[in-house]
């Protein structure tokens, strides 16, 4: 399951979406997260989950492979928005001792998970539409970040794929020389565990020790002074999603208000 995550990995295709200029596609996650915490509204819910469905199928990246990679994330998120069916007031449907659950409870419940599974979605196709210079690029003009800044926050991102792949790797290398996680008293599995974050740590950064070297030789100092091999410049498909993020916006306004 930790091999398979796939957040913050680049999917190489050739499709619209890894087409339009990296400030084109921050922005428009940007206002997506937005719209998604504006208010618990089933139509505009729907309306950027058609949205979602859009993108993904236009980016040409396997629906299944992003699921896959952002399962974990899923139950997380799915065990946190549970909470809100045992703490939300409202019509009892349940009551068993101390426990009661409400139907406002689950109808939250049911939003807040939408919610999140949207936002991280949408966040991943980010990822998988955008190289790790484009995205760099990106940041620094939209937010008027230095190099090196945007820079950090780009590695920081892909770095999560990495770290987790390290971790599948420990784990397989300490149950085949015998250490068993899955049985003893909670204790016990505890202290089994430093046979993994000591090792996962030092890895970490002996990594960012070697990526660190290696920007080194090339001569890397950050942003200051340095031109680009490619300059982002906008295209006449960049405008058009411009004028498609404002009317989405408009609808998405009209949603929330009326309904």
């Amino acid at each position: 399951m930790l091999r398979d995550i796939t957040l913050g990995q680049y999917y190489s295709a050739k499709s619209p979406v890894h087409s339009i200029d990296p400030r084109v596609k921050i922005r428009f996650v940007l206002v997506y997260i937005i719209l998604s915490l504006l208010d618990r509204n089933s139509l505009l819910f729907g309306m950027l989950t058609i949205l979602l469905l859009a993108v993904a199928l236009l980016s040409r990246v396997p629906f299944a492979y992003m699921l896959k990679g952002t399962r974990g994330m899923f139950l997380f998120i799915t065990v946190c928005s549970a909470i809100n069916i045992f703490t939300t007031t409202g019509d009892v449907l349940i009551k068993l001792g101390g426990i009661t659950i409400t139907t406002q409870g689950i109808i939250k419940f049911g939003f807040v998970l939408w919610r999140m599974v949207l936002i991280i979605l949408m966040s991943s196709m980010l990822m998988y539409t955008t190289t790790p210079s484009e995205l760099t690029d990106g940041l620094e003009k939209c937010f008027h970040l230095s190099g090196s800044v945007a820079m950090t926050i780009t590695i920081a991102m892909r770095f999560i794929s990495v770290i987790s792949s390290e971790l599948d790797r420990i784990l397989k290398a300490q149950e085949a020389r015998g250490v068993d996680f899955k049985s003893g008293s909670p204790v016990t599995r505890l202290k089994r565990l430093k046979n993994i974050i000591v090792p996962l740590f030092q890895n970490s950064i002996d990594r960012a020790g070697n990526l660190g070297e290696a920007m080194d030789a090339r001569c890397y100092t950050g942003g200051q002074g340095r031109t680009k091999l490619r300059p982002l410049s906008y295209d006449i498909k960049d405008f058009i999603i411009y004028v498609f993020l404002i009317c989405v916006v408009g609808l998405a306004l009209f949603l929330a208000v009326k309904f």
